[in-house]
């Protein structure tokens, strides 16, 4: 009875937070809308991301993900992602700048194949990975993807600082975010083995940045 109740009421903030979302998007038109505002939008879609991301966490431990398949090209996949990112529409950095999030076409692979995946659950955890580098970029964020036989490789490099090594001015205003960034990297691992085989991973890049890669295997 308590699992039940504690979905339910969990499922009642998601419902809350998305209409609190449309109610501060339609502010989010006005031109004089104060920069609180705009702030606050863009923290109920980074709240409503996260519960997302919970609950389907949640039902990855509980029954397991249920991925239905289709065939996607790989390259329309990206730059819709991208195209429609809420934390590319919101990117602003801790340096008070915006945030450049662009499909990385150059460093597709250049077949531009297809593959076979649910596109919902990708989308929700290359989300996940695209928010978390947006936190920690200074200018750019790049997303794109390989393709070699039977294994796919989706990419997500930012140019800050690097994994572990966040600015000691940063840190005040992202001690909210390792929770945050372990949830991402957790349901993207969820999503990777629901899928039957696959990887997560982040590193470091040289020159600076963090690099997230997430492998499929026997996705085509």
């Amino acid at each position: 009875m308590e699992r039940v109740l504690s979905a339910l009421v969990i499922h009642d903030i998601k419902n809350a937070l998305a209409l609190l979302e449309i109610d501060l998007e339609q502010l989010n038109h006005h031109a004089d809308i104060p920069p609180e505002g705009r702030h606050a939008y863009h923290r109920c879609i980074e709240l409503k991301n996260r519960l997302v991301s919970f609950l389907t966490l949640y039902k990855h431990e509980q029954s397991g993900l249920q991925p239905v398949a289709v065939e996607v090209s790989l390259a329309e996949f990206v730059e819709d992602l991208v195209g429609n990112s809420s934390s590319a529409m919101m990117s602003e950095s801790h340096h008070g700048h915006p945030i450049t999030v662009r499909a990385a076409t150059e460093r597709m692979s250049p077949e531009g194949g297809f593959a076979q995946f649910d596109e919902n659950l990708l989308e929700l955890a290359l989300e996940s990975a695209i928010n978390n580098a947006v936190r920690y970029a200074h200018h750019t964020v790049e997303v794109w993807f390989e393709q070699s036989g039977d294994k796919v490789v989706f990419r997500v490099a930012d140019d800050g600082v690097g994994v572990g090594l966040v600015d000691e001015r940063m840190q005040r205003k992202t001690a909210d975010t390792s929770a945050s960034t372990g949830l991402g990297l957790a349901l993207c691992k969820a999503v990777a083995d629901a899928h039957g085989s696959g990887a997560v991973s982040l590193e470091n890049v040289q020159g600076g940045g963090t690099l997230f890669s997430m492998t499929l295997c026997n996705a085509s």
